[in-house]
């Protein structure tokens, strides 16, 4: 009867570490190859793959896109957002604002200005130009969105446009954010 016992208490220990085993072989994880880009830019986010499946730490994303907080408190963990959107910052630039000929505003870099409620704009078929004239005819400007045609990713999301007017970009938002972004290609 006793060795009944230990056959059996064996047996049970040997299929529970047995699941165990292969319930643990189903998650291996392993680190991303590919790197990672925010609004077009390369950054040193790692993800992992798990079952076909990438994933991210959100510290990392975190530092990346800024806007909110990560920690552990009470057995939970606590994502902090702003409460209201902070503008993105303005990057130093030498654009400036040129009179025409025409008496119209320019950028020194010779896109128009349209002004909306004494808002400056500049047109998204100027900067669609500006990129062709690089020699890449892949960018194109779709909804909000900076799209390359050759891949279907969309490699900038959510530019700001005019309300009232979907062709017309912020210059601000062109200085800041598109600018840079173009003399990277």
């Amino acid at each position: 009867m006793k060795n009944i016992k230990s056959i059996t208490l064996g047996i049970l220990i040997g299929a529970t570490a047995t699941l165990s085993i292969t319930a643990l072989a189903e998650y291996i994880v392993v680190p991303n190859s590919f790197p990672v880009k925010v609004n077009g830019v390369e950054t040193t986010i790692q993800g992992y793959n798990i079952n076909d499946e990438t994933y991210f730490k959100l510290r990392d994303v975190s530092a990346a896109v800024g806007g909110f907080e990560v920690g552990f408190e009470d057995n939970a963990i606590i994502v902090n957002t702003p409460q209201k959107p902070t503008p993105a910052p303005i990057a130093t630039s030498d654009i400036t604002i040129v009179k025409g000929e025409d008496g119209n505003d320019y950028t020194s870099d010779g896109l128009r200005i349209s002004y909306v409620d004494n808002i400056a704009y500049v047109n998204k078929y100027d900067i669609e130009q500006k990129i062709r004239d690089k020699g890449l005819n892949n960018y194109i400007i779709a909804n909000n969105y900076l799209i390359d045609k050759n891949t279907a990713i969309r490699v900038i999301n959510d530019i700001s446009l005019c309300p009232n007017e979907n062709t017309l970009i912020l210059l601000d938002y062109y200085i800041s954010t598109l600018l840079p972004f173009i003399s990277t290609l």
